[in-house]
């Protein structure tokens, strides 16, 4: 799964990264207004897509910090 995280674009992954970390909470309200949702299954969601976003973001830094780095 590492793999498939590093082979987004740079740019795509720190996009679909920050888009999760913005609208899962958004996302997390609107279900819960559908479906009665528990607390702790809004936290579970919650926690896992905050991890691959993150893992996301740091993939793109990563990507970018290498990039900026070979050409000095």
């Amino acid at each position: 799964m590492i793999a498939k995280i590093k082979a987004i674009p740079e740019k795509a992954a720190f996009t679909i990264g920050l888009g999760l970390i913005l609208f899962i909470p958004l996302f997390l309200f609107l279900m819960s207004l559908l479906f009665p949702l528990g607390y702790w299954t809004k936290m579970i969601i919650s926690l896992v897509a905050i991890f691959f976003s993150t893992s996301l973001i740091l993939s793109a830094a990563d990507k970018r910090h290498s990039r900026i780095g070979k050409k000095k």
